[in-house]
């Protein structure tokens, strides 16, 4: 049997004391958590672009950005996200990025806009021609957009027509993959997906109107209102001519026939023979004259009540309606008046 003196317990006692202490400690150190491997604002280094595809979580970007070394670490984009509430709002797309930056600064790039590349903004009111200008200038050929874009396609609810109309005016991020079919094809899902929730199409036969109609509608009443408050009054003026039989006489469509932007059009430009002088023929022109937001597409469907037959915008600020044609001659005075003074100088 071994036996220990007094001296030898207490040295047993110290050794299992320092034993408890030290396994203490490597639990203590074990449930730490482990650092994030980050890096820090000095270290960054270069830059590269990198697509977010349409659809991905946090953890896919996460992985996008440290595979293309811009992140140190998956977890340190994702912590630095979870962080920052507006990350929400990240936008897939392409983005000019800095290499080797912290997480939290990551973030920062993808939520600023000026980042982005290939990105898509149709304007409302905006004309399928400009449009085109705005594909050439993301690399696109013309003669590839003239074919994308010019010929007739299938839209539901309207048939095989022309795209102007229907190019419905967003903030489109586009992806180096993206052709000119797929961009279509986007556009158009964006202005059924918006048509659809507003009902559109039922709601433009509610008005003795075919859907078609109710858009040409829409994009006068897109082109010619100052202001959106005034949408729902420059639709019914629009009926009430129509009603009246009165041709429309609306500056926009003349505009439209000339591939111009002005304030105001003059004698020599009504007079021109076109199927979109509106002047000089009744009915509506034959197709959308450009592409309506949902105000105006809204405004067409639910036009303010009112005898209205006339409106002149005598300030940017300010359109005044009538029934009155020579009221209506008064506001159009007092419109030249400040167009000559300057009041409208920078719009168009």
């Amino acid at each position: 049997m071994i036996t220990f003196n007094k001296r030898q317990i207490s040295i047993l006692a110290l050794a299992l004391s320092f034993l408890l202490i030290a396994g203490l400690i490597v639990v203590r150190e074990a449930r730490k958590p482990t650092p994030i491997p980050d890096y820090v604002a000095s270290e960054k280094s270069g830059q590269t672009s990198i697509v977010i595809p349409e659809g991905a979580s946090g953890d896919q970007i996460a992985q996008i950005l440290f595979e293309a070394d811009v992140v140190k670490s998956a977890r340190a984009f994702f912590a630095a996200a979870t962080a920052e509430p507006r990350s929400q709002s990240i936008q897939p797309g392409s983005y000019r990025m800095d290499k080797r930056i912290p997480g939290r600064e990551a973030v920062a790039q993808l939520l600023d806009k000026n980042r982005r590349l290939m990105v898509l903004l149709i304007r409302e009111g905006e004309r399928a021609y400009e449009l085109y200008d705005e594909l050439n200038a993301l690399k696109f050929e013309n003669s590839a957009i003239e074919e994308t874009f010019g010929k007739k396609v299938l839209v539901p609810g309207f048939g095989r027509v022309k795209l102007e109309g229907f190019l419905f005016p967003a903030t489109y991020n586009l992806i180096p993959d993206d052709d000119l079919e797929s961009i279509r094809e986007r556009l158009i899902k964006k202005f059924s997906d918006v048509t659809r929730e507003i009902d559109f199409v039922n709601r433009a036969q509610t008005l003795n109107l075919t859907p078609y109609e109710a858009l040409i509608i829409a994009s006068i009443v897109q082109g010619e209102g100052y202001d959106e408050r005034d949408f729902g009054k420059v639709a019914r003026v629009i009926y009430n001519r129509i009603k009246n039989g009165m041709p429309l006489q609306m500056d926009s469509t003349v505009l439209y026939a000339l591939k111009e932007r002005r304030i105001a059009v003059s004698k020599r430009d009504i007079s021109i023979t076109s199927s979109y002088n509106t002047y000089n023929r009744r009915g509506l022109p034959p197709t959308p004259i450009g592409n309506p937001g949902v105000k105006a597409l809204e405004a067409t469907l639910s036009p303010t009540p009112g005898d209205w037959l006339y409106f002149v915008t005598v300030a940017p600020t300010e359109t005044r309606f009538t029934n009155s044609y020579s009221e209506f001659l008064s506001f159009k005075r007092e419109f030249q008046r400040n167009l000559k003074a300057g009041l409208f100088e920078g719009r168009s």
